[in-house]
């Protein structure tokens, strides 16, 4: 179960909105792998750990593809519906947290993601040119992963949504999807991500399990207010137009009722 857990988690990890923290909370493994990660030098959290990495490793491998052709043949739409997620997953986080959200930490949340947006590095949905394999760029590369994993495991925030936002999402989405025999020299930034992305995963839940114990109210206001801001970077506003809001519209409803049946598996 701990495999297939992680298996979910890798699938979501590709799809900005939807968050891996939630996915373990759904699997009622929250609790269950953040203490393994706690209590890592026991030896039988090794095992549980290392299936949980082997899943989430085959899940990001084999939904890739698909969310490469999303961004191929529809990438405004994906954007929109990516973007739903998102804004859709905010009445649950409110709910299910019973919240009274701290309005400056709301604010600090959003004003967080919107720093992080001015760094963005350009990127195009469909990556065509691939940067030059060097121990800086995998340096760098390692550190988006240690971000990934960290946004990942907190709960309500979806760590290919900040990767989104900051840029490296596409060429690790490119990188996964293009895996194969021809191209086997992407195991070597995949390895060097991957291994920031477990750290990082590691450093998260340390955080969010101390300030959801101590200061759960102020976090995950900080929370909501990233979150909020994360729906509204996503948006491609840029594309808006009278000929296709009818569409963008039909795909916004499509993720309100993929949102919704998720709310029911809860």
């Amino acid at each position: 179960m701990i495999f297939f857990t992680g298996f979910l988690v890798g699938v979501v990890s590709l799809i900005p909105g939807i968050s891996g923290g939630t996915i373990l909370i759904l699997m009622k493994k929250y609790e269950i792998v953040s203490n393994a990660i706690s209590n890592f030098k026991q030896k039988e959290n090794h095992i549980l750990l290392l299936s949980l990495v082997l899943g989430i490793f085959l899940g990001t491998i084999t939904f890739a593809r698909v969310i490469e052709l999303f961004f191929y043949f529809a990438p405004n739409c994906t954007l929109i519906l990516f973007s739903g997620f998102v804004l859709f997953s905010i009445p649950d986080l409110i709910k299910s947290e019973k919240m009274k959200p701290n309005i400056l930490w709301i604010f600090l949340g959003a004003l967080a993601i919107y720093i992080l947006s001015t760094l963005s590095v350009t990127s195009a949905p469909i990556i065509l040119d691939y940067p030059k394999i060097t121990i800086l760029f995998l340096i760098s590369f390692s550190f988006y992963g240690l971000l990934d994993g960290f946004f990942t495991i907190l709960p309500g925030v979806s760590g290919s949504m900040v990767m989104m936002i900051i840029g490296p999402y596409y060429l690790y989405k490119s990188y996964l999807a293009n895996l194969n025999f021809q191209n086997i020299i992407f195991l070597v930034p995949l390895l060097c991500y991957f291994l920031g992305d477990v750290l990082g995963f590691f450093i998260g839940s340390k955080v969010s399990l101390y300030f959801l114990k101590h200061l759960r109210n102020i976090f995950m206001s900080f929370v909501l207010g990233m979150v909020i801001a994360s729906a509204l970077v996503l948006l491609p506003v840029h594309s808006l137009t009278t000929s296709n809001i009818l569409l963008y519209i039909i795909v916004l409803l499509i993720s309100y009722i993929i949102s919704q049946l998720l709310n029911l598996v809860k």
